[in-house]
């Protein structure tokens, strides 16, 4: 179960769009070893775990983990090129 609130953690008012700054960002959120890549391979693993529950449970764990920084990359992101 996840949950999930809206209010962010530290805000921090953009001072000027940066589209390079937001072209690494977007690498880091979707790249080849981007933070979406290691989610989905976490959570794929962990839902197909056979072996004992404490490995699954650490899988999903891990997996969960990263999308939280999913969520922060993709708000450094979307500011970036406001």
């Amino acid at each position: 179960m996840f949950y999930h609130t809206k209010k962010l953690q530290y805000y921090t008012p953009l001072q000027r769009p940066d589209p390079i700054y937001a072209k690494k960002v977007q690498e880091l959120i979707g790249g080849v070893f981007g933070e979406m890549t290691v989610m989905m391979q976490y959570l794929f693993q962990g839902w197909n775990s056979r072996g004992p529950a404490k490995y699954r449970d650490m899988l999903l764990d891990t997996g969960t983990e990263e999308i939280g920084h999913i969520e922060i990359l993709s708000t450094l992101d979307w500011s970036s090129t406001r």
